[in-house]
């Protein structure tokens, strides 16, 4: 049941509605009259900014472009900026290589304020820390980063850019000129060598590169306020890092400096009036040194007899001993048997080029009469300038030596017989080196340069006295200022005198039957020696399996010890042998006798046959011949070794000896009772390499010792034996390099044994 005060109680169901609706105690709330709630305000506001931002940062951005680089360091996307003249003008976005992986593509975007900066010509490049012997750059980028920067130069709207490994040289920041200097080479000289005028810095070196035509070729800038420095007649030439003057006050070394010390440096400047302002990628020459520099007339060619002393770009040309102009190049000329100095001269000695100029080469000459041209020697040769006085403007003139003899030439004289010698290499023979003739002076040297097929040759004069010496079949050859000779107990030094010893020498004479003499511009061949002149013979060819010490125009022939020829060639064969030429002096063409036979003797040390061959340790080695009885002749010989030859002449009972392994070697002793009856000759393996064949030779008078039961035993090991008071060591090894074998027969000799029988070697000690 419930209360009656029980509120909870459902309502009576007989009650009206409108009394219970009287009776309802709810509360009535008013609705609000507000249409937008507060709270929705703050994001609103927050959207509104984010719009007003996104909408600014679109509104300044500029064109999106792409730059192409080989290598990109230091460049990330979002982070690193492009830079014009210091301002950030725009941004990477990001960083991708190409399908080729050969070129990373930068994407970017500019500002819009900097929209001008795409345009065709524009530069872009990273700017990054750089640090060498010359000095560091891009500081800034050590502390920012790496960055992009860009140089302006107009063009077209572009959106697509290579980029520049370097930065440039002339930029809107640092405007300038530019050109290219050239140079068949420029060492020390790369990117920032400075460039001096009157010892102040203008410009530096931005790019070193080989042009088409294969020169060195240097991009150099110039910086604005010196550009106007440069007209079409500048010169440039490397400035030396050190130099040295010698004169007879002394010797002064100078240094340019620490910076051209380290990366050289380069001069320039204007030695002829006139000339235009350079205009940008004007080209110029780069001289190597100021002399040449300062030669900027128009070249002309000097024509001179020889030209042993003169150097391109180094002799001088001087007027009362001081320079004006210098040798550009020279080269010989075939056709004229002269050579062709190229020569400039400074601007204000222009009119030194007239036909009546005359143009001497000084350079030190030494005679036995005396010494001239002695500055030279230290200054280098020059050619002495004497103008004239009437003569009209010329390009090319004959030049004259100092060391020519004065009046008239010695080749008009009609009586005098005028010869060439050619070979290979010529001496250094200078004019007036004597010609002797059976150690009578016949001649002189007149002169040396190149004939018309381009071989060296030398001109001689042979006096009218010994014009009959002189026969088409003389042979001439060089004389040494001094000689060795050796034999047994003898070292003969010879010397050939005073003039020879200064200025060489030259002689001839006749090997075989005269034919004839010799014709004006005869031509004569010039050996090395008095050997290989005096060996007329046809060549004969010698093989031999070892050439070491053979040498061509050394090596002689001898036969009974005395030099009958001399080896001409030496060289190797395909086929493993090497074959030298010989050639014989006349009257020992006996020699050739199909079964002489040809031996190289060299010097041999060893303690079972002494020495042999000593002459050859001063003299050299050489061939000795062993003359045959055959009465037909060759001129192709096997030769050999003096020791394989000797043995086979003096060959004794030869056997063998059969073993596993043994360290006996050729030449060890073959003993019997601790006496020599002969020695071992040969080793080698057996053909189907299973142990080692001995080749003993005994003398013929110990032949009877060898039976067939004879014992062979290996005596190269030591043999120590100890007694009651005192020990034995015996230790035939000492006594022989190559070991030594015991030969032991038993008192009951047995049967003797044929040529070749073959006998097992023994490794242990004899019974004794």
């Amino acid at each position: 049941m419930s209360s009656p005060n029980d509120n909870t109680s459902s309502p009576d169901p007989m009650k009206p509605k409108d009394q219970e609706a009287a009776n309802d105690y709810g509360k009535i709330v008013k609705k609000s009259s507000r249409v937008f709630p507060l709270t929705w305000l703050f994001p609103l506001l927050a959207l509104a900014v984010a719009i007003w931002f996104f909408w600014k940062n679109w509104e300044s951005q500029g064109s999106e472009i792409e730059i192409r680089f080989v290598s990109a360091p230091g460049i990330q996307g979002g982070k690193t900026p492009i830079i014009f003249r210091g301002v950030s003008v725009g941004e990477v976005t990001n960083v991708t290589l190409d399908k080729s992986l050969h070129q990373v593509i930068v994407h970017a975007r500019l500002q819009k304020f900097a929209e001008g900066l795409a345009r065709q010509n524009t530069d872009f490049w990273i700017d990054q820390p750089e640090i060498s012997l010359k000095g560091a750059t891009g500081i800034t980028a050590l502390i920012q980063g790496n960055s992009i920067q860009a140089h302006v130069r107009g063009g077209a709207y572009a959106t697509h850019f290579q980029g520049l490994e370097k930065a440039p040289l002339v930029t809107t920041q640092n405007p300038g000129l530019i050109a290219y200097l050239t140079a068949p080479s420029c060492w020390f000289i790369d990117r920032g060598t400075p460039i001096y005028y009157h010892g102040v810095l203008v410009g530096m070196v931005g790019e070193k590169t080989i042009g088409t035509n294969g020169e060195a070729t240097l991009l150099v800038g110039f910086k604005q306020e010196s550009w106007k420095l440069v007209t079409t007649k500048t010169r440039f030439w490397v400035l030396p890092a050190t130099s040295l003057t010698i004169s007879p006050q002394g010797a002064q070394v100078n240094i340019a400096g620490l910076s051209a010390l380290v990366e050289g440096a380069l001069a320039m400047d204007q030695f002829s009036p006139g000339g235009e302002e350079a205009t940008n990628y004007i080209n110029f020459p780069l001289c190597p040194n100021e002399i040449t520099a300062r030669a900027d007339s128009q070249p002309f060619h000097i024509s001179f007899n020889e030209g042993r002393d003169i150097v391109s770009e180094k002799t001088r040309l001087c007027y009362l001993g001081q320079p004006i102009g210098v040798v550009e190049r020279v080269h010989p000329d075939p056709s004229t048997r002269s050579v062709d100095a190229v020569v400039r001269l400074e601007s204000e000695y222009t009119n030194f080029a007239k036909s009546d100029t005359t143009y001497t080469l000084v350079s030190p000459t030494i005679t036995p009469h005396g010494v001239s041209a002695l500055d030279t020697i230290v200054t280098g040769a020059y050619i002495a300038c004497e103008p004239g006085l009437k003569g009209t403007p010329a390009d090319h003139f004959v030049g004259s030596l100092s060391s020519d003899d004065e009046g008239s030439n010695p080749r008009d004289n009609t009586q005098v017989l005028r010869v060439f010698l050619t070979a290979d290499r010529l001496p250094a023979l200078s004019k007036g080196a004597p010609v002797f003739y059976r150690g009578l002076r016949a001649g002189s040297v007149l002169s040396r340069e190149m004939n018309t097929d381009g071989n060296p040759q030398m001109e001689i004069l042979i006096n009218p006295a010994f014009r009959k010496a002189l026969h088409s079949n003389s042979r001439f050859w060089r004389v040494p200022a001094t000689s060795v000779s050796a034999a047994s107990g003898v070292l003969n030094v010879e010397s050939q005198g005073l003039a020879s010893l200064l200025e060489g020498a030259i002689a001839f004479d006749t090997f075989t039957p005269e034919r004839g003499t010799a014709v004006d511009t005869a031509i004569f061949t010039l050996y090395d020696n008095e050997h290989l002149a005096s060996a007329t013979s046809a060549p004969i060819r010698i093989s031999f399996e070892d050439g070491r010490g053979l040498l061509a125009g050394k090596t002689e022939v001898r036969y009974l010890g005395l030099p009958v020829g001399i080896v001409e060639k030496a060289h190797p064969m395909e086929k493993g042998i090497v074959e030298v030429t010989v050639r014989m002096q006349a009257g020992y063409a006996f020699l050739q006798r199909t079964d002489s036979k040809f031996l190289i003797v060299h010097p041999n040390v060893s303690l079972n046959g002494g020495v042999k061959g000593i002459e050859t340790l001063i003299g050299g080695i050489y061939i000795e011949c062993i003359l045959g009885r055959a009465d037909s002749f060759a001129n192709s010989f096997q030769g050999s070794a003096d020791d394989e030859t000797l043995l086979q002449e003096n060959r004794g009972f030869e056997i063998r000896l059969v073993s596993s392994a043994t360290s006996i070697r050729p030449g060890a002793l073959v003993t019997y009772r601790e006496t020599k009856v002969g020695e071992v000759t040969a080793k080698k393996l057996s053909t189907d390499g299973s142990h080692v064949l001995l080749t003993l030779d005994i003398e013929q008078r110990y032949r009877h010792l060898i039976r067939e039961n004879s014992s062979f035993s290996d005596g190269s090991h030591a043999e120590v034996s100890v007694g009651f008071i005192k020990v034995k060591i015996k230790a035939p090894i000492l006594t022989s390099l190559n070991g030594q074998i015991f030969i032991t027969t038993p008192v009951i000799a047995g049967n003797p044994v044929a040529l070749g029988h073959e006998f097992e070697l023994q490794h242990t000690a004899p019974r004794k």
